[in-house]
């Protein structure tokens, strides 16, 4: 098993569930101000697991 690209879905899935709560009771700016901060929550969350994963190997 591939824990790597199984922390990754899980990590998704929760910043998912957590954005489409969010937009759901946002107005536009803050929609605008929320898919920025998850593009780079979701880039940070790959960049800690692409590390875990190098320093396993």
């Amino acid at each position: 098993m591939q824990y790597q690209s199984l922390a990754k879905g899980i990590a998704l899935g929760i910043a998912a569930g957590t954005v489409g709560y969010l937009v759901s009771n946002a107005n536009r700016a803050e929609k605008a101000r929320l898919k920025s901060r998850t593009v780079k929550a979701v880039r940070a969350v790959g960049a800690v697991m692409d590390s875990i994963g190098d320093f396993m190997h």
